[in-house]
Formats: structure tokens, C-alpha cells, sequence
């Protein structure tokens, strides 16, 4: 049999024990999914990816924890893109109904946000300047946009320039899940996960296309590379700064010949705004994934502290 052949997703998207879909103000929507039952915990990913990568962590919250999970617009499960957008601005508004919906379809909680990169960031955004439920927020390396006067300025924005630039200039079609499983595993920056970890996030990030038989990224690379760019998002590191929540900032820790930018501006957040912080070694930016039981364990020393 060639191959080429189409291949659907394996492993399949986790269904969870419920499942329901929240519409967006502008008829985009996201569908929320249940996993466990226990204390709330609400998750997302970071940009370009999809919650259902990220398996391997939260897997291991789900014998303790009602896991709530959800992917941002265009990600994902989620609806595919339709029109560009102020994307930054629009993901705070829609993490607002988000986590309404999810309070009235399952009920009052006081429940802990789980969050990666964009999500985090979006997250902390949110709740400086709006009424949330959260008992605590742990934010997975939040890329809060440094001050002109932070050190970290240009090597971040440098970086993110980097990253919107790949983006806009990734491939859009596969022919099945196995071919961006192998090109992730041939980039350094995704070394240290297994086989089966990057097979979980090649098919979460795409969408298999009926009419031309072959894998859509399921983020548009335009609104990946937009929402690397970081736009209007105003004076973000002291928005963050405002938050008045328990928050702990969890932070990779690459060797000394990796970027650390992310990992650096995560620390000195964490500093600024008086959060708790901890470092994860031998990790980069993807430290859910790559070292899933020992995010997970920081995250229940965090809860347990409250």
C-alpha cells in the first residue's frame, strides 16, 4: 500500500464524558470538553497548537480533577478562520464567554486555570480587568510583552518576529498526520518528545479536509503569524502586573545553548508581579509536553499551597 495513503488522526481526540459547544460573538465557535470528575480545572494551549496535544499532562490530572479543556478560536476543534482580526483583543473577549458558558453549563465553581503561552497570557489579561472565578491561575511561560526599558525588550520581539515570520511560511497540506509527525521530530526544538507525543500533536493541530482528501493545519498560518506579532495589546506587562490572584508562573528550563528568552521574561513577570515561580528542568517552551510529570507535580505543589 502507498504511502501516501490517507491516514486518519491516531490517537483519536479524547471525548471526555461531556461535551458542548460555546458560540462566539461573531459566530465562530469553540467546543468545550469534560474529562474526570473532582475539583475544576480549566485548560488551554498556546498558539498554533491544540489541548489535545498536550495529553500526555493532563491525562494525569483526570483521576483527581473535573479537566475542562478548550481550544482557542481557530485552533484546534475549534471553527476554522474566517476573516483576520485584532487577534489579542478578540481572544479576551472570547475567554470571557468562554468560561461563562462553561460556569452555566456545569454548574458554579471556584476552579483553577491551567494555561500555556497564549492561553496564559490571555488568561492574565482577563483577569485584570474583569470579574473571573478563578481560585488561582498557574500560567505555563506566559509571554507578557516586556517595557522598552526591560532588558529582555529586544530579544523578545526579536524572537516573536522570528516566530510570526515561520509561521506565515509553514506548510498548509498534508497528506496524512505521519508527515508533519516527522517533520516536527527532525527540528531540534522538538527533541525531547516521544514518538507517540509528537504523533498526539501533529493530529491535534490539523483538520482533515473532506473535499480535497488531505490535513489542513487547522490554524491558518496567517492567524498564527498575526498572533505572533503581539499586536494591540497595549501596556500587557502592566495589565499582568494588576492581578490580584494566586498565580503561579511555570517556566522552562533549555540548556545553555537554547533560547531562553521565554523562559527569562517568564521569571522576571513572576518578579514584578509578586507570582510564585518555578522552573522546570531540562525543558523549553513546550515543558507540558515534554516533561509532563513534572509539570504536573509542580502544579499540585502550587494547589496544595493555597
Amino acid at each position: 500500500m502507498s504511502s501516501s495513503r490517507v491516514i486518519h488522526p491516531e490517537p483519536a481526540p479524547a471525548e471526555g464524558i461531556r461535551r458542548f459547544v460555546v458560540t462566539l460573538e461573531d459566530g465562530a465557535y469553540v467546543v468545550v470538553r469534560v474529562h474526570g470528575r473532582g475539583p475544576r480545572l480549566i485548560l488551554s494551549h498556546g498558539n498554533g497548537l491544540a489541548i489535545d496535544g498536550y495529553e500526555s499532562f493532563w491525562r494525569r490530572l483526570t483521576g483527581r480533577y473535573e479537566v475542562v479543556m478548550f481550544d482557542f478560536r481557530h485552533h484546534g476543534q475549534s471553527s476554522p478562520f474566517g476573516a483576520r482580526l485584532e487577534n489579542w483583543p478578540q481572544f479576551v473577549r472570547d475567554f470571557d464567554r468562554i468560561i461563562a458558558e462553561i460556569a452555566r453549563e456545569l454548574g458554579p465553581a471556584e476552579p483553577v486555570g491551567v494555561f500555556h503561552s497564549m492561553s496564559a497570557l490571555t488568561a492574565l489579561i482577563h483577569a485584570s480587568e474583569h470579574r473571573t472565578p478563578w481560585r488561582a491561575i498557574v500560567a505555563f511561560e506566559p509571554p507578557v510583552p516586556p517595557r522598552p526599558d526591560h532588558a529582555d525588550f529586544e530579544s523578545f520581539f526579536a524572537l516573536h518576529r522570528d516566530l510570526a515570520d515561520g509561521a506565515a511560511r509553514r506548510r498548509e497540506a498534508f497528506e496524512n498526520v505521519e508527515r508533519l509527525a516527522g517533520s516536527f521530530a527532525s527540528r531540534p526544538s522538538f527533541r525531547r518528545m516521544t514518538s507517540a507525543a509528537l504523533h498526539r500533536l501533529a493530529a491535534s493541530t490539523l483538520r482533515f479536509n473532506e473535499k480535497t482528501g488531505v490535513y489542513d493545519l487547522a490554524c491558518a498560518r496567517a492567524f498564527e503569524s498575526e498572533t505572533f506579532r503581539l499586536r494591540h495589546l497595549g501596556d500587557a506587562w502592566g495589565r499582568v502586573c494588576r492581578v490580584r490572584l494566586p498565580v503561579c508562573v511555570i517556566a522552562g528550563e533549555p540548556s545553555p545553548d537554547e533560547n531562553q528568552c521565554l523562559a527569562t521574561v517568564a521569571r522576571r513577570i513572576a518578579d514584578d508581579a509578586k507570582f510564585k515561580f518555578e522552573t522546570i528542568p531540562d525543558s523549553t517552551h513546550f515543558l507540558q509536553i515534554e516533561r509532563p510529570e513534572a509539570c504536573v507535580a509542580a502544579f499540585e505543589r502550587f494547589v496544595t499551597s493555597l
